[in-house]
């Protein structure tokens, strides 16, 4: 039987995923904020709606993208890097209301690690969070603005670093000077993983849960990036030789134990390893 999902954010992650309810034989709405994104969804066979989300108001007619839907994915970044003085808290806030009036019964948000310090050593779902970052600390209001709700059911999904082929985190380090703390444990997700979760998770493990989205595998960054640079055909990466003090390890025994999910990309899409 099709239902309707809509994901809020069909950008480089939303939209594959939006196409992945597609392929399943869902009805998906997807929303995105420009013209020329608007026809891209279009284009694959969504739903397409314009909505723009800010502090104060929804730009967008947020009635008819989330009328009927069973499932909300909220799959925006805080958005913090390009406007340090956003309140995500705000915008989400914001949302709530329209959730609850549209009657949704599930949301699923994708959130982040971030919301650990980076100090704060081998991390679990019961493991306190304590943000060192301002993106960090307003990921985790959000988290617990959305748990808070009782008109309907939540999930989050702390998300790792996300890698592909396209948009690979090396590839901007290759064009740094000096890389800093180059003994720092990795928390990494492959975008395909991270899809592969989101469709997983709501169907498998427990509403009102917060679940991590790393793979369990943790290489320095110095060998894991230097790995990824020959593999890319980059020069050699420069590393500061500067031990650092970030060794927050993310895990989540549940994913692959009781929720018996397996990773699709176990080497983050590395073709080759030596240890």
């Amino acid at each position: 039987m099709s239902t309707t999902y809509a994901v809020l954010g069909c950008g480089w992650l939303g939209l594959p995923l939006a196409q992945s309810f597609l392929k399943a034989g869902h009805h998906i709405r997807g929303s995105v904020r420009s013209d020329s994104a608007f026809k891209t969804l279009t284009d694959v066979g969504l739903e397409a709606h314009q909505i723009c989300l800010c502090e104060d108001q929804i730009v967008g007619d947020i009635f008819r993208f989330l009328e009927g839907v069973s499932r909300l994915y909220i799959i925006l970044p805080p958005g913090l890097r390009k406007n340090p003085n956003r309140n995500f808290v705000a915008v989400i806030a914001h949302l709530v209301p329209h959730i609850i009036k549209q009657k949704v019964k599930e949301v699923v948000f994708s959130s982040s690690t971030g919301v650990f310090g980076a100090t704060q050593g081998i991390v679990t779902p019961n493991t306190t969070p304590l943000p060192d970052t301002e993106s960090g600390r307003q990921l985790l209001a959000v988290e617990q603005l959305l748990l808070a709700q009782t008109s309907f059911l939540t999930q989050i999904l702390r998300l790792g670093g996300l890698v592909d082929q396209d948009r690979h985190p090396v590839q901007s380090l290759a064009r740094r000077d000096r890389i800093p703390e180059p003994q720092a444990p990795v928390n990494l997700i492959h975008r395909a993983d991270a899809i592969g979760l989101l469709n997983h998770l709501p169907t498998k493990a427990p509403w009102q849960s917060v679940y991590h989205g790393v793979l369990p595998w943790h290489p320095s960054k110095r060998d894991f990036y230097d790995q990824a640079a020959r593999e890319f055909g980059l020069f050699p990466l420069s590393f500061s030789e500067v031990v650092g003090a970030t060794n927050k390890i993310v895990t989540d025994d549940r994913i692959q134990n009781g929720l018996a999910y397996r990773f699709k990309e176990p080497q983050l899409g590395l073709k080759s390893w030596t240890e």
